[in-house]
């Protein structure tokens, strides 16, 4: 009893004290409580110049130049290739460049004409990009379609004029080449 008498006393100030703290809070952050306005504290001089503050302007175009993230920049620039592709696709010498291709004799010729298909067709679209990202992209994709058209895996010709005058061999005043013998090269893996 006598514990519960002295820990009732101990507690009495306590709350007591923080009952005056609260009311001297309430009492000078309420502006209807006292008569005198109280002066702002002024910057002190030694700090320097305040950072400037951009205008609305300036945040709005700053925000609207921001990448969303990689995936959604290439999305947005192919569904601007994508536009343009749909604009140019079906001109009418366009359709005749892509059908001579489907025409061609051989494999050589059918990839000549398509590479002036693809070159046309990108070239017209660079010209009608909105901006350099767009062109940048355009250019990705007519290199693409231009690495398709090279063949990496057929050997080259060996050209006429490669043998030199004093590897023939002359005889009756007639140059006749030496014949040269190779194994034959094992088939390209497919």
């Amino acid at each position: 009893m006598i514990a519960k008498f002295f820990l009732i006393a101990a507690s009495i100030p306590m709350i007591a004290g923080s009952l005056f703290a609260q009311a001297a809070v309430s009492s000078s952050t309420n502006p209807q409580g006292s008569a005198t306005p109280q002066p702002s504290p002024s910057v002190p001089e030694n700090e320097g110049v305040a950072p400037r503050i951009p205008a609305i302007d300036e945040l709005d175009q700053a925000f609207k130049q921001s990448s969303l993230g990689k995936a959604a920049d290439e999305a947005r620039l192919h569904a601007q290739w994508r536009e343009l592709s749909n604009r140019f696709i079906n001109d009418p010498d366009l359709v005749e460049a892509r059908a001579n291709a489907g025409r061609a004799k051989t494999d050589l010729e059918k990839r000549h004409r398509l590479r002036a298909y693809y070159t046309m067709f990108y070239d017209r679209m660079r010209a009608q990009a909105s901006s350099q990202e767009l062109k940048s992209y355009i250019d990705t994709h007519k290199t693409q379609h231009l690495v398709l058209l090279a063949q990496n895996r057929v050997r080259p010709s060996p050209a006429p004029a490669a043998t030199a005058a004093g590897k023939q061999k002359k005889t009756n005043g007639i140059a006749s080449p030496k014949p040269k013998l190779r194994a034959p090269e094992p088939p390209l893996p497919q």
